[in-house]
């Protein structure tokens, strides 16, 4: 008889970004495997359910979103554990960092950072003191974390003190495949562009990235290419960075040369990133960089920092400055734009790095971390 794993997917009514990315691709692979896998999984609540719900989605009232926070804690104390022993599963997977405080079976959380512990002041302390109890408690029996890369399992053992073998790595995958150029695409810009895609928070760097554009424009002889930042306002105040970027914009006149569309659908993103020059990521703290992938796979060359998780997935299929500093970005766009070599040798690394983080390689190396927690 198959083991049974109970995966919950309950925060992908409001997850952005990282977790949402990595939870739709896991249950795109489980989908694609059918009944003919080693295990039998419960998705919960349903996936078609939670892509039909609108409640919780978008910008919402504050009630709204105290009423998610309590729907959510009471199923990590009550309504999952409960689950777990209604389908009698093995193993109750969560991929949005918090466990069920109790389970029938092995628990397993999937962190993928230690933003907690190393940006307090980006969350709301009372709420962080709670989460991070209720975190303590649920990892104390019979549970285990899956991180996304070595980076974060260095960060996830130096705040949490687990032990080396509590705490696996699997590489996670992109849920965006390389699709060509349509014929009948056209490009939204009439010029080239660089392209970076994210939530514009503080740590995204993008003041930085609009400064090194900036020193780009005066030194190269190319004065035509734009920035495009695709992305919304940070999730909270404290976070966000886009008063800050209109700021930096407006100071260096570059008004007519940035474009921020703000939130796109996946169709405009999908064009965005068709007829991009070149994708940057100039990320200051990332758990893994899903961004990376999703321009590998539109063949695209990638300028990153010098950030260990983006450094971890890039390998040697990006282009990295010397430092973090605008001048040195400024210097990697040039290089980039200057050496169409240097494109070519990163568009060709970038296809073989990205058979690396497959769908199909996810769920593989995720079963077997669970067969291997599962027998001992």
């Amino acid at each position: 008889m198959k083991k049974k794993i109970l995966v919950d997917i309950f925060y992908l009514h409001v997850a952005q970004t990282g977790i949402r990315t990595y939870t739709e691709s896991l249950i795109e692979a489980i989908e694609g495997n059918g009944k003919t896998g080693k295990y039998d999984y419960i998705v919960s609540p349903s996936f078609a359910s939670i892509k039909s719900s609108t409640f919780f989605k978008g910008k919402t009232p504050k009630w709204k979103n105290l009423l998610f926070q309590f729907l959510y804690f009471f199923r990590k104390i009550v309504s999952l554990p409960l689950l777990s022993y209604w389908y009698r599963s093995d193993l109750v997977f969560s991929p949005d960092i918090l466990s069920p405080l109790w389970a029938r079976g092995t628990k397993i959380s999937v962190l993928h950072d230690a933003f907690f512990w190393e940006n307090p002041s980006h969350y709301n302390s009372v709420w962080r003191r709670f989460f991070l109890k209720m975190l303590d408690f649920s990892l104390r029996k019979n549970a285990h974390v899956v991180t996304i890369t070595e980076h974060s399992k260095k960060q996830i053992q130096h705040y949490l003190g687990l032990p080396d073998r509590s705490i696996h790595v699997v590489y996670p995958a992109t849920n965006i495949a390389a699709k060509p150029k349509a014929p009948t695409s056209h490009s939204l810009l009439d010029s080239r562009y660089f392209l970076h895609v994210g939530v514009m928070e503080k740590r995204k760097n993008l003041v930085t990235l609009i400064r090194a554009y900036s020193y780009f424009l005066k030194a190269s002889e190319e004065d035509d290419f734009k920035l495009v930042l695709v992305g919304q306002r940070g999730p909270r105040k404290d976070l966000d960075d886009y008063d800050n970027v209109l700021s930096q914009i407006a100071e260096l006149g570059l008004q007519e040369k940035v474009v921020l569309p703000g939130f796109v659908s996946r169709e405009v993103l999908e064009r965005y990133y068709q007829h991009a020059f070149a994708y940057i990521f100039p990320s200051l703290n990332e758990g893994f960089g899903m961004p990376v992938l999703e321009a590998f796979s539109y063949q695209l060359p990638v300028i990153i920092s010098r950030q260990g998780a983006l450094m971890e997935v890039g390998g040697d299929a990006v282009s990295c400055p010397v430092d973090n500093s605008p001048k040195a970005f400024s210097e990697e766009m040039q290089r980039v734009v200057e050496d169409p070599t240097l494109r070519k040798t990163l568009i060709q690394k970038g296809n073989q790095r990205l058979t690396r983080f497959s769908g199909k390689r996810f769920l593989v190396d995720l079963e077997a971390c669970f067969s291997k927690i599962l027998r001992a």
